[in-house]
């Protein structure tokens, strides 16, 4: 896990200054990572798994502002094709945002491997919108950006989830 030292002490996980940094290095843009955790307050002390929660909590926000644009974009939209593709993602991040919900319980019970299963179909969910543009007749996505900040939150929660599995392996050894 790099430089930083995991301890067990009564149970709780505690970990060094550097665990941003271990997380972010894992991941396949590290200065956003970087970026969006390391600007909220709560990380600066935040253990293993508070960070999950922030991950979490962050990547909610995010596609529920998705959504809402989402809901925008189809008031405003004349072509029944960007509609359609459109609908396709309201549904997607629907299934996003659900995924996002179940993660809480998961990280707060300890399901780990399910917590990691939330992240991937988080992640997937924004891949699968991006795509429904790219399909014939393609269209210029409106919601590149947007699916680029699920995709990576989605990622993170599950480096997150399987730091989190390899700590509680090691307690158990």
């Amino acid at each position: 896990m790099g430089t930083s030292q995991i301890q067990a002490y009564s149970g709780k996980l505690f970990v060094s200054a550097t665990l941003l940094e271990d997380v972010c290095r894992q991941t396949q843009d590290q200065a956003f990572c970087l970026k969006v955790l390391g600007s909220d307050p709560r990380t600066k002390n935040a253990d293993l798994v508070n960070l999950g929660l922030i991950t979490i909590d962050l990547g909610s926000y995010s596609a529920t502002g998705t959504k809402i644009k989402i809901h925008s974009l189809l008031l405003s939209v004349k072509d029944p094709e960007l509609k359609i593709r459109l609908d396709m993602c309201d549904d997607h991040y629907a299934v996003a945002i659900s995924s996002l919900r179940d993660a809480v319980g998961h990280l707060k019970s300890v399901e780990y491997i399910d917590l990691n299963l939330d992240g991937g179909q988080a992640y997937a969910e924004a891949s699968e919108c991006e795509d429904e543009f790219k399909k014939p007749p393609a269209y210029k996505s409106p919601l590149t950006d947007e699916n680029y900040h699920l995709e990576r939150f989605g990622e993170i929660i599950t480096i997150i989830a399987n730091m989190l599995v390899k700590n509680v392996d090691r307690l158990q050894q």
